[in-house]
C-alpha cells in the first residue's frame, strides 16, 4: 500500500489553524482581563498577591498590553482605550492565519483590506461612536442642566473640546454660539463622517480584495 504523503502546504495550514484558535483563546483571556479591571474581583491585587486567578491571568497577559501603552494619544482621562488596539492587532493575525489556513495562499491585497477593516471595526469605529455616545449625553445635559450637573459638563466638555471648537469655527465662523446648537451641529457632523467613512472604508476594502497580488 502506498502512503501518500501530504503537500507541504497542508502541513502549514494546518500549523495556521492551530495558531489561529490559540489566538482566539488568547484574546478571549484579554478580554477576561479586561472586564475583572472593570468589575475589580475580590482579592485581585494587580501588583502581587490576592486572587490566585487574576494573577495568573495577568502575568500572561499583561506583557502583551503593555506593549501598547506607549499610545498616549489612544488615552483620553481615565478612559485607555490602547486595549483595543492590542486587540485589533491580534484580530488581524488571526483573520490572517485562517485566511492562510483555509486557502493554502494569502494575497497582499487582502491582507491589506483586513488590515483596513479589522482597524476600521475595532478602533475607528468605536471613537466615532464614543463620540457620538458623548455627544448625545452632552446634548441632554443641555435640555436637563442643574447644579449638580455643572461637573459633568465640564468633564463632558474636556472630552469633546477638539470636537466643539473645530464645528463652532468651521460652522459658526468662530463667533460664540448657543451651547445646544453647537452640541446638536457636532453630532450631526460626527454622524455623517462616520457615515462617510464606513463607506470608504468598505469601497477600499473591496478594491483592496479584488487585487491579484
Amino acid at each position: 500500500m502506498e502512503i501518500v504523503t501530504p503537500p507541504p502546504s497542508s502541513f502549514l495550514m494546518t500549523l495556521a489553524n492551530i495558531a489561529a484558535t490559540l489566538l482566539s483563546l488568547y484574546s478571549l483571556l484579554i478580554w477576561i482581563r479586561i472586564i475583572l479591571t472593570w468589575i475589580r474581583v475580590p482579592g485581585s491585587q494587580w501588583n502581587g498577591g490576592g486572587n490566585p486567578f487574576v494573577n495568573f491571568l495577568s502575568k500572561i497577559v499583561d506583557p502583551y498590553l503593555n506593549l501598547f501603552q506607549g499610545f498616549t494619544a489612544l488615552k483620553r482621562s481615565h478612559i485607555d482605550f490602547t486595549p483595543l488596539v492590542a486587540m485589533a492587532v491580534l484580530s488581524i493575525v488571526q483573520s490572517l492565519l485562517r485566511i492562510f489556513g483555509a486557502y493554502g495562499r494569502l494575497t497582499l491585497g487582502l491582507a491589506l483590506g483586513l488590515v483596513v477593516k479589522t482597524l476600521w471595526s475595532y478602533i475607528f469605529s468605536l471613537f466615532f461612536w464614543f463620540f457620538m455616545a458623548m455627544l448625545a449625553i452632552r446634548l441632554i445635559f443641555c435640555y436637563r442642566r442643574s447644579p449638580n450637573s455643572i461637573q459633568y459638563i465640564r468633564m463632558l466638555d474636556s472630552m469633546l473640546g477638539g470636537i466643539l471648537n473645530r464645528v463652532q469655527k468651521v460652522f459658526f465662523g468662530g463667533k460664540p454660539t448657543n451651547d445646544r446648537n453647537l452640541v446638536i451641529t457636532s453630532l450631526i457632523v460626527v454622524i455623517v463622517l462616520y457615515i462617510i467613512a464606513g463607506i470608504v472604508v468598505n469601497l477600499a476594502v473591496g478594491a483592496l480584495a479584488k487585487l491579484p497580488i
